[in-house]
């Protein structure tokens, strides 16, 4: 769910301003779609809810970061 919801085309790429500042964003989206990854996995598992809490976090964190609200 969480993967599918990190690339929904809404990014602002307004705020980039270098060739360095859009592959540290491209990283950062990356990284969001790995915690998602991750969080399905645990979810479809059973897994652990505060770790579930803590990947929904970290993606929202990392998110924000893409969106350059960090």
């Amino acid at each position: 769910m969480l993967a599918s919801m990190a690339m929904t085309g809404c990014e602002d790429r307004s705020v980039q301003t270098g060739p360095a500042d859009l592959a540290a964003r491209d990283w950062l989206e990356t990284q969001v779609r790995v915690v998602g990854y991750w969080r399905d996995l645990l979810v479809e598992s059973g897994g652990d809810g505060s770790l579930i809490a803590a990947l929904d976090e970290h993606a929202a964190f990392l998110q924000a970061a893409v969106m350059g609200r960090v």
